[in-house]
């Protein structure tokens, strides 16, 4: 094929690379996307890992995209994209026969949290409140921080607006020195149950943010205990994740971005120092065809970015570092069963609304087991006590399954190479998964039945999905990394992805006219926001105006519509809440 010039060309059709794309696009400008698969949406995918009529998601699957501009901006429902819910969005099972849970209104959260702990229940009404009196100044703190490249002065001045809040609360402690802190430490001043902080903890946890670490562990839970009163937009997509690629694909297109599937690239073209295209391996679709643009984004992960560009183009010592960027955090295993029937959980006795939540956590039933288990996921580790996110997609969607059938699965974080698991010493290779992922997934099967009693005479077939697994389905999740690299705390905000790599904003490069919209501040996820701000940072460079219709703030779709989302479609007729 001849070569063909665009404004922007991105390299790779995950969802941050599409809605980056389908902004530019609709921006006006000519605009390609080269994926190397032959579809897109890599780590936003839906499949038939058990039988055809059953429906599984890989990696997304608690969407926030409620949240994203994107919703209004690109009109995501226009093109096809159903959110769907649940009264509960997150839920913590436990032995004792407890629940604690997080409604989709605050009121429903209270009510749960009253019965654990009245006095932490008078916190979350007092500081929601609060949070409510001075909403709008938080949903531009919220934009800011997710939406905007990462800068200093911002966190100053959200913390003075959490010092007038901590105030207000009767907390002693400076804002300041709480933002410091680890999220065991954080929660420790806020709250007294441990049902209530290892509920935070574990969403901390799942959301990136481990509460292990200084700075990521307070902004993590506090973020989750202080905002997920009035703001908490989780959904599943109608149709499963894959719903979200489509929809954007939908929309890149409607707007005359070009799509070129089975076109993996092997090389950014460089000349004087920038960036001016890409050429094309010999097996690609278009055999080593060049293609030239103005701008290039890369939707790869920073390692493999670097990785197309010849070593002479980069400065040894960024190439160097960018060799150490880590993706050993944020790595899961995950087990998907095909359901006769929902988990019923021990605990709905106490509280019957963990019924009609898709999604939550069980283990780790004290702080000090979730302590024991982050050391020794830090240590490559696989513990003998685990701990796991789980999901019941069909309580929200029910077209994931047949009627009357369902689908559940779990997410263990795990090393990327363990050394052991529990008492038993690994080979230390990526490809020992394959030898232990059974073993793997019947011990998390055993840890569902203990927390829902039934649930494995329920199981009709199950899917063990390992890292090894998410790296073969997609060469940029270096590791089975799901982020595009670590959160960590030389990884994290202004450092996103490694001082140095991006200048003047948040994911221009070194490189004049490469940028990333992966691995780059805040990390990658269903908010689309490493996609809103590459596509930003382009428009801003081009010198041209962003047009009337790009101007959606975070949350403003959630807000307009969070009484039209549909919730409990697939929740069972007992369970479904009298009015």
């Amino acid at each position: 094929m001849n070569t063909y010039d665009f404004d922007v060309i991105v390299i790779g059709g995950g969802i941050n690379g599409l809605a980056a794309a389908a902004y530019l696009g609709k921006a006006g400008l000519s605009v390609a996307v080269f994926e190397a698969r032959s579809e897109c949406g890599a780590h936003c995918n839906t499949e038939n890992l058990t039988h055809s009529d059953f429906l599984h998601n890989l990696h997304a699957t608690w969407l926030i995209t409620a949240l994203s501009p994107a919703m209004e901006d690109l009109e995501l429902e226009k093109f096809g994209l159903e959110l769907v819910g649940t009264d509960y969005a997150y839920g913590k099972t436990f032995l004792d026969g407890k629940c604690a849970l997080l409604g989709t209104f605050p009121q429903d959260t209270f009510r749960n949290w009253e019965k654990l702990s009245p006095k932490d229940a008078d916190f979350f009404l007092r500081a929601s409140e609060i949070l409510l009196e001075n909403f709008q100044e938080i949903l531009e703190m919220v934009h800011d921080f997710l939406f905007t490249p990462p800068k200093y002065s911002k966190i100053e001045k959200q913390v003075r607006f959490f010092d007038k809040i901590v105030r207000k609360l009767g907390i002693g402690v400076p804002p300041e020195e709480i933002v410091l802190m680890n999220g065991f430490q954080a929660l420790d001043i806020f709250f007294e149950s441990e049902h209530i902080k290892t509920l935070i903890l574990s969403l901390s946890w799942i959301g990136a943010m481990p509460p292990i670490y200084r700075k990521i562990g307070s902004v993590g839970c506090l973020s989750q205990a202080l905002m997920t009163g009035p703001i908490f937009p989780v959904h599943q997509a109608k149709g499963g994740s894959h719903a979200l690629t489509h929809s954007l694909i939908r929309c890149a297109k409607h707007h005359g971005v070009k799509i070129f599937s089975n076109c993996p690239v092997s090389e950014i073209i460089m000349k004087d120092g920038q960036a001016v295209g890409v050429k094309l391996l010999s097996s690609a679709v278009f055999p080593s065809a060049e293609f030239y643009a103005k701008k290039i984004i890369s939707n790869l992960t920073l390692t493999e970015t670097f990785r197309l560009i010849k070593e002479q183009d980069i400065d040894p010592e960024i190439r160097a570092k960018a060799r150490f960027f880590c993706y050993d955090e944020q790595v899961i295993f995950g087990v998907h069963y095909m359901l006769s029937q929902p988990p019923i959980w021990s605990s709905c006795e106490f509280d019957e609304g963990i019924q009609r939540c898709f999604m939550g956590y069980l283990g780790g039933d004290s702080v000090k087991e979730m302590k024991e288990f982050a050391v020794e996921l830090i240590s490559g580790v696989i513990p003998q006590n685990l701990i796991a996110n789980w999901f019941v997609p069909t309580l929200a969607d029910p077209s994931q399954a047949p009627e009357g059938y369902h689908t559940a699965f779990l997410w263990l974080d795990v090393p990327p190479i363990p050394i052991r698991f529990g008492e038993e010493k690994l080979e230390y290779n990526f490809s020992m998964w394959d030898k232990i992922k059974w073993k793997l997934a019947e011990k998390l099967t055993d840890l569902f039945e203990r927390y829902a009693p039934g649930f494995k005479k329920n199981v009709i077939d199950m899917f063990p999905y390992s890292p090894l697994d998410v790296w073969r389905n997609n060469k940029s999740a270096i590791k089975g990394n799901w982020c595009g690299g670590s959160v960590i705390p030389e990884q994290f905000f202004a450092l996103r992805p490694l001082a140095g790599i991006t200048k003047y904003g948040a994911s221009r490069t070194f490189i004049k006219n490469l940028y990333l919209s992966n691995s780059i501040h805040p990390y990658g996820a269903t908010w689309l926001a490493s996609g809103y701000i590459s596509a930003c940072e382009v428009i801003e460079d081009m010198e041209l105006e962003k047009p009337n219709w790009w101007k959606a703030k975070a949350c403003e779709w959630y807000i307009k519509n969070i009484s039209k989302i549909p919730r409990n479609l697939g929740v069972p007729e007992k369970f479904k809440k009298q009015t």
